[in-house]
């Protein structure tokens, strides 16, 4: 074998063995859920979910932020009046351009988790709740496995007490692939085998607006009718009504 091609081969050889890379979390994302949930009265009923993690690198510590709240300018497909739409809503150019660019969040509800770690050995959060007969506590640990392939994102909300028994609920992404550019992850959701489906993890732009002024999608909505009722009460269609 002539000693160019020889060394082409070795070459290729060991890009093949190399470990992928980790994905490299740092950064904005938003993570879209669709599933169903056996445990509601029309368990066949296609739901969604969306909202917005942030990670941080603090030192030797990687920092976990969840925004619940996702407020879009077009709320097509999301909401209809104050109701979440029964549908796996899809972001539409419109919408998809938005979160690019930088997703709006209210941070009402928002948590922060420190956890400890390293990309290779998985990331965990800790804490320092001292457990008592006399109270009973609630805590949650995050945790990231498997960065090095298909990361596997967990949450474990635990409620109890020394003296009574647990109840825990448990909230499990496993990523099933993660794209070449390391911008987009899909897997399966689950959350405590009740609520089932997929999930779409998608690196976005920095969060722009940290709120707790800002209105929620049920509060623009009502804003919408309201302002619909002022223009049908100006063009007379509406004679004699007042405007809440």
């Amino acid at each position: 074998m002539p000693i160019p091609r020889l060394a082409a081969v070795c070459f290729a050889a060991l890009c093949a063995a190399a470990p992928a890379p980790a994905l490299d979390l740092t950064g904005t994302w938003h993570v879209l859920v669709h599933y169903k949930d056996s445990s509601a009265g029309n368990p066949d009923a296609e739901r969604w979910e969306d909202r917005v993690w942030v990670f941080e690198r603090d030192g030797e510590r990687l920092r976990w932020i969840d925004y619940p709240i996702v407020v879009l300018q077009d709320d097509s497909g999301r909401f209809q009046g104050r109701s979440r739409v029964l549908a796996h809503w899809t972001p539409n150019a419109a919408q998809a351009a938005e979160l690019a660019a930088g997703p709006t969040v209210n941070s009402r509800g928002s948590k922060s988790k420190s956890l400890r770690g390293s990309d290779d050995a998985g990331w965990k959060s800790t804490t320092s709740q001292q457990r008592s007969v006399s109270f009973i506590t609630y805590e949650e640990s995050w945790s990231i496995e498997g960065l090095a392939d298909k990361p596997v994102f967990t949450r474990t909300d635990v409620l109890g007490g020394a003296g009574a028994d647990d109840a825990e609920g448990r909230t499990r992404y496993a990523a099933a692939e993660v794209s070449a550019d390391g911008k987009r992850v899909t897997g399966s959701f689950d959350r405590d085998g009740t609520r089932t489906g997929t999930f779409t993890l998608t690196r976005v732009g920095a969060v722009q607006t940290l709120s707790t002024e800002g209105p929620t999608p049920n509060e623009k909505a009502a804003e919408r009718v309201r302002e619909e009722l002022l223009r049908r009460l100006e063009e007379g269609t509406l004679p004699g009504e007042e405007v809440p």
